[in-house]
């Protein structure tokens, strides 16, 4: 029983890694700078030696790509209804709209996207790590639930379904994301937000209902 016990312990403990170390390297991330920041600043952080690190992530941009991946799950692809069948088309797009909207002007975020555009030049790995795990991810999730909509019969995008969804996510980086990226409001009107979603939605239901 007690080697069992031991067992779970340690098993917990190793589960536990991956987000002690993704935590700590989002925070030297955005006091420092990505090219700033070593695995070995990371390690201390964290707590952990720097084998440990490299057990999960085999280098700084894998481990960025896993932070964004995670980013991302926790805060705006657990909308469920993206991973589901389609039902009231026009709230569900008001729903997603709204979260990806607010997802664009959360401080944490704002503060990422500050980073990778000014040490992207730099360091092009990390450009590339946080498209795959961020845009690509978000965009690919949106169309399958659009190719789904459309096998239903409620939308027409003639086999386009990527180039809908990317549409859809233009028109909701607008202006309270600019304004958030250049530190112009403390913080995101949501009232304003919400007019935004609204307006979105309704352009895109005109232009691929059937």
């Amino acid at each position: 029983m007690e080697a069992a016990r031991k067992l779970e312990r340690t098993a917990g403990s190793r589960a536990m890694k991956p987000q002690q170390i993704r935590q700590a390297a989002l925070r030297l991330f955005q006091e420092q700078g990505y090219g700033a920041v070593s695995m070995d600043a990371i390690a201390r952080e964290a707590g952990v030696s720097k084998a440990t690190i490299y057990a999960h992530f085999a280098d700084k941009a894998e481990l960025f790509e896993d932070m964004m991946k995670s980013a991302c799950r926790e805060e705006w692809v657990a909308v469920s209804m993206l991973d589901a069948v389609p039902g009231d088309l026009g709230a569900e797009l008001r729903a997603i709209g709204k979260a990806y909207a607010e997802f664009l002007v959360e401080p944490r975020v704002v503060r990422l996207y500050r980073m990778v555009v000014a040490e992207s030049p730099r360091f092009p790995e990390l450009g590339r790590a946080f498209f795959e795990a961020g845009p690509r991810l978000i965009t690919g999730k949106l169309a399958a639930y659009l190719q789904r909509a459309e096998a239903q019969g409620k939308l027409a995008l003639g086999g386009a379904s990527n180039r809908a969804a990317q549409n859809f996510l233009a028109m909701l980086r607008c202006e309270p994301h600019l304004r958030a990226i250049l530190a112009l409001d403390k913080s995101p009107e949501m009232p304003e937000i919400a007019a935004i979603v609204d307006s979105a939605t309704d352009m895109f239901l005109r232009a691929y209902r059937p």
